[in-house]
């Protein structure tokens, strides 16, 4: 392969262009922010990075591959490497989750994960950016073999015409969930990807604090509390350490219990949660505004299930999939797509013919995704509405696994690894782990509360 193009500068694209440069002799990255400042800072075409990320334990696993070396840099440069049972607080509507060893975590901020990334990727020797808009692609023989772009300057201006072409082998789109691919499509005579999306309507309020030398709240380092319909308003809240010595706080909510923007309502959230989050308001100083973010919905392109598509063009990361990111499945699912670009170039695909294998394997990482986060979402009764019996039957079943993880370990850890997206969620359908989890209620209630 002579040229591939990748449409988008955000973790899926630097992590395809990662793959890419095994695999072409020029690859270039088309983004309009720019991507090479000297230090992390929020990027415009990022607006949920003021809040708080997890690279989940698959992910991580994939980056150490990608980029051996990467996670030590990021440790002498500030990110936090935490231990899950000995820094972790896990809670599930404020009883704490029994602790489960040998597994760890690697807290940093997403402008200081994508600057580090950013660096490694464009250091590689096949690798480049370009500031460009893309304006469409371009067709020969019912195959994609370019774009259209309008360069952009260094004040983020450019021409709206794209008038000039750039020509590849392959395009890959990483555009994000804002992705203009189906306009693209229709325009070379293609349909459009069919479309599903289920509405969550979930807004998010973070908080940065200064966070002193040592410090643990409430016995951790790190703390993550949900809370389900039992507890009358389902959300989710979380703190952890990042580099430059600060704490990360988030709190969420759905519908019309979306936090706002005003640091006392941001404050009396955490007071009603639980000890890390009390304490963290109560003991550390704030370092900024809350900055808040809305998620409307999931939404996911299915392009396996197209007749037609062309040749020369895939798609990954939230271009074909984006999550609710309460979740956290964004970017380990934009590293198993990638990690799918990657086994389907190394069987030395046709590029010639359409890219039908490398979707499937991209369907399978969705499908997972989908079952862990927005079916979850159908049950929200702000979603829902009135329950079906078949819903009823999957909140009891979500509910009995929310208590074994409580109290039983091989739940727990059986859970955790689903989250992580090391396996799929059938894992936690298996009888043994379901009949550990039925016997859990009965010892539940022998925890005391807030513990």
């Amino acid at each position: 392969m002579r040229t591939a193009l990748v449409l988008g500068g955000g973790m899926a694209g630097l992590l395809a262009a990662r793959v890419l440069n095994d695999h072409a002799d020029d690859v270039i990255v088309l983004e309009p922010d720019d991507i090479e400042p000297d230090r992390p800072r929020q990027r415009r075409g990022v607006p949920q990075s003021a809040h708080a990320h997890i690279l989940l334990g698959r992910g991580r696993q994939i980056l150490d591959d990608l980029f051996p070396g990467l996670f030590d840099e990021m440790i002498g440069d500030g990110a936090e490497l935490l231990d899950f049972e000995r820094d972790g607080g896990w809670y599930a509507d404020g009883l704490r989750r029994v602790a489960v060893p040998g597994d760890d975590m690697l807290s940093m901020t997403r402008p200081f994960l994508e600057w580090h990334l950013c660096r490694a990727v464009l250091a590689l020797p096949r690798v480049r950016s370009l500031r460009a808009r893309v304006a469409g692609l371009t067709f020969t023989a019912g195959r994609v073999d370019g774009v259209r772009i309008a360069r952009v300057d260094d004040s983020g201006a450019g021409g709206p015409d794209g008038s000039e072409r750039l020509a590849a082998d392959l395009v890959v789109d990483a555009t994000g969930r804002s992705s203009r691919l189906g306009d693209w499509l229709r325009e070379g005579g293609f349909e459009a990807p069919p479309r599903r999306r289920v509405g969550s309507d979930i807004g998010y309020a973070t908080c940065l604090f200064r966070r002193e030398p040592g410090q643990r709240l409430a016995g951790v380092r790190a703390a993550h509390s949900t809370r389900t319909l039992r507890s009358g308003k389902p959300g989710a809240s979380s703190l952890s350490p990042v580099e430059d010595g600060r704490w990360i706080a988030l709190t969420t909510g759905f519908a019309d219990d979306r936090p706002g923007r005003c640091y006392d309502e941001f404050v009396a959230r955490c007071l009603a949660d639980v000890p890390p989050m009390r304490e963290l308001v109560r003991d550390c100083e704030p370092l900024g505004d809350v900055a808040v973010y809305r998620f409307p919905a999931s939404v996911r392109r299915d392009f396996h299930l197209l007749e037609r598509f062309p040749a020369g063009l895939v798609a990954l990361g939230d271009a074909v999939a984006s999550f609710n990111p309460v979740y956290g499945q964004g970017m380990t699912a934009a590293a198993l797509h990638a990690e799918a670009l990657d086994q389907w170039l190394r069987s030395a695909p046709d590029l010639r013919r359409p890219a039908g294998p490398y979707f499937r394997k991209v369907t399978a990482v969705v499908d997972n995704a989908w079952k862990t986060s927005a079916e979850q979402d159908l049950l929200l009764p702000h979603v829902a509405g009135k329950l079906t019996v078949s819903q009823k039957a999957q909140l009891y079943v979500r509910d009995r696994l929310t208590d074994g993880c409580i109290t039983d370990m091989e739940v727990h850890r059986m859970f955790l690894d689903v989250v992580n997206m090391r396996t799929g969620p059938q894992a936690l359908r298996r009888p043994s782990i379901l009949l550990r989890a039925l016997r859990a209620p009965r010892r539940r209630s022998a925890l005391p509360s807030g513990r």
